[in-house]
């Protein structure tokens, strides 16, 4: 933890947003991938054509 408390407040901000960016992408990714999760409305599969 040493070496995220020597760097400038500036990369420390890029750290925390990209570490927080990461988080919700596994989050989307595990809700798309759930069939459980019923407010899902899953455009995809519906053919529209």
């Amino acid at each position: 933890m040493d070496y995220l408390q020597n760097l400038s407040p500036i990369y420390q901000l890029v750290v925390l947003v990209a570490f927080i960016g990461l988080m919700f992408g596994f989050l989307v990714v595990y809700l798309d991938n759930s069939k459980d999760y019923a407010l899902k409305r899953d455009w995809r599969d519906k053919d529209s054509k």
